[in-house]
């Protein structure tokens, strides 16, 4: 494992922590908000930002491992992740009624941050394709490979030998 290894995923872990904490901070700042100018206080408002959170970087890493899979994962992460939050949902709903925004903005921020985090982990695995696809035909190495070719075939022209293809096996 290389430093660079390790930087990448803590950037990948600052990045799941501050779209969740960004997400809890909205949520926050919208209830002050509603209290300063509406004046409706929103209860349990903290309570709400850190469900908002938590739920935000479940989702989050959900989706990004998701997106950023090559296999066809999200045939069976969706079900279960959905399954899940629906569940916890219901199991809050029929607890307390009293308790149905608690569980509408784990529903709502488990949502959004799967969707975000799905998008992120697309863009990763198609980036990493690219890059894979750019060293793969890398032009200047397909010129030193075609020049080291050049060479050889030569060599082995001049001693009277069949030449080289690109696979090391000699052209009949």
């Amino acid at each position: 494992m290389h430093l660079s290894d390790i930087i990448a995923g803590l950037e990948r872990g600052a990045i799941v922590f501050g779209l969740s904490f960004g997400l809890a901070a909205l949520i926050f700042i919208l209830g002050q908000w509603s209290k300063a100018v509406l004046g409706k206080t929103v209860p349990n408002l903290l309570t709400l930002c850190v469900v908002a959170f938590v739920f935000g970087i479940l989702a989050l890493v959900t989706g990004l491992v998701t997106g950023a899979s090559r296999s066809a994962a999200v045939g069976q992460v969706l079900p279960a992740a959905l399954g899940l939050i629906g569940a916890v949902a219901l199991f809050v709903v029929t607890k307390s009624p009293k308790d149905i925004p608690l569980a509408a903005t784990a529903v709502a921020a488990f949502s959004v941050m799967l969707l975000v985090g799905t998008v992120l982990g697309s863009y990763e695995r198609v980036r990493s394709v690219a890059y894979e696809n750019a060293q793969r035909y890398d032009l200047k190495r397909l010129k030193t490979e075609a020049d080291v070719e050049f060479f050889i075939n030569g060599y082995r022209g001049s001693r009277g030998l069949a030449p080289l293809s690109f696979e090391g096996e000699a052209k009949e």
